[in-house]
């Protein structure tokens, strides 16, 4: 790891989201996303009591992460890192958070769906052990249409010799 990303891991902390920060993570949304959730969509989570995470950095809320979690299942549903933000290893720190609270949580899976041209998010993805399993059509608005979407999984909970022999 760069001494670059030490530092700024440093700087990094995280809370539960509360509708103070619902402003804050509607910017970042509407820079992300050509059709970015709604202020409502953020407080109905939020309501719903699902697992809404906040990254903060020296300067204030750096990202978003937000989970759904049923019985022993997670749905990523929506993360984001500011424009501002991006580059530097935050995304990375913030999905290994997700990660860790999911499974921590007592999930053995974790789902999640990404645009089909988001070439960097799918790699980050794959990088931390996700697997395309499908293909949702026609699944995100555009501008010009619609847009697929591949859905991933992981597996959270190993047997005992992959968490020993990295088989």
């Amino acid at each position: 790891m760069a001494i670059e990303e030490l530092e700024i891991k440093d700087q990094l902390g995280y809370r539960y989201m509360t509708e103070a920060d619902i402003k804050t993570v509607l910017e970042i949304e509407t820079l992300s996303n050509p059709f970015p959730w709604t202020e409502q969509n953020f407080i109905d989570c939020l309501r719903k009591d699902y697992y809404c995470l906040i990254q903060t950095h020296s300067d204030g809320i750096s990202g978003f992460a937000i989970q759904s979690i049923a019985l022993d299942e997670t749905h990523l549903l929506n993360i984001g890192v500011g424009s501002n933000k991006r580059r530097q290893g935050l995304g990375s720190d913030l999905l290994e958070k997700i990660i860790y609270a999911s499974e921590a949580m007592g999930s053995n899976k974790i789902f999640l769906e990404v645009r089909a041209s988001n070439v960097a998010a799918t790699s980050l993805y794959l990088d931390f052990g996700f697997k395309q399993i499908g293909i949702r059509k026609d699944y995100y608005r555009l501008p010009e249409g619609k847009e697929d979407a591949l859905l991933m999984s992981k597996s959270l909970k190993k047997d005992w010799k992959n968490r020993f022999f990295n088989n």
